[in-house]
């Protein structure tokens, strides 16, 4: 089954609002074995809606609108609509009903007068009651062409989508459907061509499975895709490939689908009985922030120290103040004197340090823009590593916090610096 989507609203083309709607619906339509096979965005503009909406009826047999449904001047999708299909526009008493009653329980006396346009139906459609807001939703059938007509406000649209409109496509698609599954795998630390290269001939055996990289700041992810068999099918087949990608990509890895690094790390310290502590310099409590927006990270992150001034390393971190002055605050002795004052003043059983030029200044010959020096000390030993972090201030700065969750998960499994 192939399904397209037409997505209204001028705010979609500033740039105003994300298309979160889309992505929903293209990630549920794959659990019922349908396929979303293209996004149409068009703004308020009745003429160029007119036109979308005929280009995709001579092409789709199923297609999903969102947006324009409102009670103001610029919500014209019903006009459209019924213009487009000819069917000419209908006030349905009960829906007017409806939405009287709605106001009466906002507190209104009397329903603004441009409300009464969300009960106008187009002739022969089926409308789809809206419990979550004002607008209903619409179906309106013909021989080979389906057009659910929704709300574009995210909470109401999913919901409706949810309801009424998926359990529809999956009567159409039938028992026993073809699906459309996904995993992906996530890695950290290594570039896009230097993990492609890795996994080479994994790709090329993976069929029927389908292999995209999608690269991130500091991070490149591995989606796996397949589609058109049975979910039985699909499952193991996602589950083979996904186990040989985890363990080509080695250290690198660290995790699959919803797991976070984050989330990653933490299981492995309450596995070890560790507790983290932080010492940040140029991430300026960046990595702090990523422990701590997994949920449940107090039960084994005790705090951190953002030590940007050299004298905060040496009093608040014990750096010693001849190893700054000797090496620099961006050196290997430094980080490595930052992650034990962390794991010591803090009294943790792991510290990680993190020291850098995160620029665009402070760079020289020597030591350039983007260099940046990652420190863990634990129970097991120190370890440190040197990076030449590309990219724009906060680029530097975000790869600097991934790449040292990184190495805290290494070294949390045993596992040696790759």
């Amino acid at each position: 089954m192939d399904v397209e989507i037409v997505a209204i609203g001028n705010e979609l083309l500033l740039g105003e609002t994300v298309d979160s709607n889309s992505a929903h619906i293209g990630r549920r339509l794959a659990d019922i074995g349908a396929r979303l096979r293209r996004i149409t965005v068009v703004g308020d503009d009745p003429p160029r809606l007119a036109a979308a909406l005929r280009e995709v009826r001579g092409r789709s047999r199923w297609v999903i609108t969102m947006g324009g449904l409102g009670p103001t001047r610029d919500d014209l999708t019903r006009e459209v609509v019924a213009e487009v299909l000819g069917r000419p526009l209908r006030v349905d008493p009960d829906q007017l009903a409806i939405v009287e009653e709605k106001f009466r329980r906002f507190g209104y006396a009397e329903m603004p007068a441009y409300n009464r346009s969300q009960a106008e139906v187009p002739e022969g459609a089926r409308v789809i009651p809206n419990p979550h807001g004002t607008a209903p939703a619409l179906v309106l059938d013909e021989d080979g062409f389906t057009l659910f007509v929704l709300p574009g406000v995210p909470a109401e649209m999913k919901a409706l989508f949810e309801e009424a409109v998926l359990p529809e496509l999956a009567r159409a698609a039938g028992d026993g459907a073809l699906v459309v599954r996904s995993r992906v795998v996530h890695t950290v630390g290594i570039g896009e061509s230097a993990l492609a290269e890795r996994v080479d001939d994994l790709v090329a055996a993976a069929a029927p499975v389908e292999v995209a990289f999608l690269p991130h700041t500091g991070q490149v992810d591995l989606r796996l895709t397949v589609a058109g068999v049975p979910a039985a099918e699909a499952d193991r087949l996602l589950e083979r490939v996904a186990r040989a990608m985890t363990e080509r990509a080695g250290p690198w890895a660290w995790g699959v689908d919803g797991t976070t690094l984050a989330g990653a790390l933490g299981t492995e310290l309450q596995r070890r009985g560790w507790s983290l502590a932080v010492a940040e310099s140029c991430t300026a409590g960046g990595l702090a922030a990523e422990i701590t927006s997994e949920p449940g990270s107090s039960a084994w992150f005790v705090g951190g120290v953002v030590a940007y001034a050299d004298r905060i390393k040496v009093s608040l971190l014990g750096v010693p103040a001849e190893t700054v002055a000797c090496y620099g605050a961006v050196s290997e002795e430094t980080c490595r004197a930052m992650a034990r004052g962390a794991r010591e003043r803090l009294e943790a059983d792991v510290g990680c340090a993190v020291t850098g030029i995160a620029g665009p200044g402070g760079g020289t010959p020597e030591k350039p823009v983007g260099l940046v020096w990652l420190g863990v000390e634990t129970p097991d030993g120190a370890r440190t590593r040197k990076l030449a972090a590309p990219g724009s201030r906060e680029a530097v700065r975000r790869r600097s916090a991934l790449w040292a969750l990184g190495m805290l998960l290494r070294a949390a499994r045993g596992e040696p610096e790759p």
